[in-house]
Parts: C-alpha cells; structure tokens; sequence
C-alpha cells in the first residue's frame, strides 16, 4: 500500500501555446482567460481530491471572477513604459517582452510585428497557471490563479516536479525571462442539486464545503483596487442620472450544459457596453481633448427601438470624454441565473470619484448592472459587473491652417 502524499497547495497546469484567436482581440482574451483558468480549477481539484483520503467530490458552482490584467501597454508619447509593479504602485505596467529581444519567425505571432496590444504579443506564445486556495468558507473556497509566460526553452518543463529546478536553472540565450501577465480570483460555492420536478428541472441548496484542512490556504498575492464585490442598490435607491441602457442579444452559443449563460460570456457582453460606451461618450470623465456632442445623449441605445429612445442621459454637453482605455481590473459578479430566452438590458455608469493612484492619470471606475426583462417589461438583477480603467489620452492632429481660415469664414 502506498503512502498517502501530503495535499498540494500550488499547483501549475502544463505549458500550453495561446491560440490565435484567444489573442485576436481584447474581449476574446479576456474570455480565454475565464476558461484557462475554470481549466486550471478543475485540474487542481482533481490533483488535490487524489491526495485526500475518503474524500467524496461535491459539484461547485463559479459565482464570481476578479481579474486583475498586468500587461505593458503603450505610452501616450509612443514608448512603452516598462516600470516593475509593487505594493506602492500596483498599476506599474509589465514588460511581457522587451523591444531588443529577437522575433522567432516560426512562431511570432501574424500580428507581431505590426500589433502594440499587449494580448497580441502573447499570440502563439506558451503560458502556465499556477492554481492556489487563499480561503476556505463554511460553503466556499476562493482560488488564485496567476498567468505566466514560459520561455521556450522550458516547455517540457514540468514546473510541480522541484526535482527539475536545477536542470532548467539557467535560459537559452534566445529566452525571454518568465513574466507574470496577469492575475485572477475565483469564488466557488458548493451545492447539492435535489430531484428533479415534473419540468425536469432540479433545484439546488448550498452544501458544506469539502475541504477542512487549513494547511492548503496560500497567502493571496493578488492585489485589487477594488477587492470586494459590488453591493446592490437599495430598493428606493434609484441609478445615477447619467446611467445609460443597453440592449444585448443572446445566441444559442452562449449558453451551458445547465441551461444557463455561462459565467465566461460576460467578459464578452461587458466589453461591448464598455466599449459602445466609449465611443458615444456615456463614460464622460476624462481629462482629454474630445468633447461630447452638442445634442443631449439618449438613455437608451440598443438595437431595439423603445419608449425610452427620446430620453437622455444628464451628461452636460461638452464634457470630456475618451474612446480608448486600459483595462486593469475586472470583476464578475453573480446575482441570479440568466437564461437564454431572456431579453438582457445592461444599465451602466462611471463612478465620478476617480482612484487616485496616479496623480497624472487618475483611474476610473465603470459599473454594470446585467438585468433579464420579462414579457411585462420588469427587470431582474442577474450580474453586477465593474471594470477599473486608465485613460489612454488621445492626442488630435493639429488642424490645417486652412482650415482654420474657412471655418472663420
């Protein structure tokens, strides 16, 4: 009989290429990211219920993601800024790969040579997750993931066997140094699923968390600017007046083997309400050259023509905004299940007091409330969703002087 192993506390999932199109644009990437690292759980728990003897698996549920990004990012004034992160200053951006270090044609990414994005440059390059508990509940557990490149010359590498440290002690010399490019943290809630009715449809209670031993909780080194969930607005607590609302389709692609939309597709839904956000200006917060249009923004601007479409939003006209931000944090978070037949309406805001980690370029806070509408038009809160971004500033080319003396004219 073979002795029991002690329980892993940290464990990294095996080297693995990004595809192409987990890197095409930022919304897909942040999805992949989602899906990595649901990946990453499952393995751990499977490598961690083998260690633990008369262990009986119970199904858990994701209810929430905090993903903080830590990529470089281009400057304003064309460089790229490659400051180390600390406690100090959590923002500071990474260097994924520095500008000297030569491009391998075989494997670089088709984007590469023309793309500053930084999801881009992970295009076709190899990544690992290292999985780890930070809390143990009466009901839940909440997992660190942390995102790592790898460098070529160790994708062999089994990076849990510390038996291999010394033989891939040193780089080739071709080798970018392993970068941490991002960080994420999950909520897992254990549920026991009752019999099913005369619909087929089963309910669920939450149930016990499985793991006891307190000896598999890391340290959590993920650092957030805003660490805690969004708290629901009270009852006879309206929105903000410059709240805006959105109406999105939902696809048949979207939905899970329970019948549900997955937790993953909210990074896609999000990021098209922020980004439609930007571009009409809703998120009027910036300190940049663009202005809002002199006519009054509508509160509705979804496909779909409704009663609300000659409303606006109290966003005074001429206020600074900005079309392109830095996504550096994410949260998802898990208020009721949404199901496919159900019309989505998401409302969303900028919070108007901004954090002031950097002086120079303050960041901002966006609020998203995904909401299911039922055929009486009543909404029901599914998701609270936040992102914190940094302004990318836009500098506008100087008009002609010609131009300039027609417009007297």
């Amino acid at each position: 009989m073979s002795p029991t192993l002690p329980p892993i506390t940290v464990y990294s999932s095996k080297p693995t290429p990004f595809r192409f199109i987990e890197c095409t644009i930022e919304s897909r990437h942040l999805e992949a990211l989602f899906l990595i690292g649901n990946d990453s759980c499952d393995v751990f728990l499977r490598q961690l219920i083998a260690r633990l003897p008369n262990h009986k698996h119970t199904p858990d549920v994701s209810r929430s993601t905090n993903l903080k990004i830590q990529y470089n990012s281009e400057s304003t004034n064309g460089g790229t800024a490659f400051a180390p992160p600390s406690l100090a200053n959590p923002t500071a951006l990474v260097p994924l790969f520095s500008a000297t270090s030569p491009i391998n044609k075989k494997f670089a990414h088709p984007l590469r040579a023309q793309a500053t994005a930084p999801w881009h440059r992970l295009g076709h390059h190899y990544y690992r997750t290292e999985t780890q508990i930070v809390h143990l509940g009466k009901t839940s557990i909440r997992l660190q993931y942390r995102y790592f490149t790898v460098p070529r010359s160790q994708i062999k590498r089994d990076f849990n066997d510390r038996s291999q440290d010394a033989q891939y002690n040193q780089l080739a010399p071709e080798d970018e140094p392993e970068r941490q490019f991002a960080i994420s943290i999950a909520t897992l809630a254990f549920v026991e699923w009752g019999k099913a009715n005369e619909h087929g449809h089963r309910s669920i209670k939450s149930a016990p968390c499985p793991y006891t031993d307190r000896s598999l909780i890391v340290e959590q080194t993920a650092k957030f600017h805003r660490p805690n969930g969004l708290a629901k607005r009270a009852a006879a607590g309206g929105r903000p007046d410059h709240a805006f609302k959105v109406d999105l389709p939902l696809r048949p692609s979207d939905i899970d083997q329970l019948g549900h939309v997955t937790n993953s597709r909210y990074a896609l839904l999000l990021h098209d309400v922020l980004s439609h956000g930007l571009e009409k200006g809703y998120y009027a917060n910036g300190s940049g050259p663009l202005r809002t249009p002199s006519t009054p923004l509508p509160i509705h601007s979804g496909k779909t023509l409704s009663t609300l479409s000659d409303a606006v939003v109290n966003i005074p006209t001429g206020s600074q905004y900005y079309k392109n931000a830095y996504i550096l944090e994410f949260y998802v978070g898990y208020e009721n299940e949404l199901k496919i037949e159900d019309t989505i309406v998401v409302w969303s805001w900028v919070e108007r007091e901004r954090i002031l980690v950097d002086k120079e370029q303050p960041l901002d806070v966006i609020v998203f409330e995904f909401c299911a509408v039922d055929k009486q038009g009543q909404e029901r809160l599914i998701s609270l969703c936040r992102t914190v971004i940094r302004e990318r500033v836009q500098i506008l080319a100087p008009q002609p002087v010609q131009d300039l003396v027609d417009a007297k004219l």
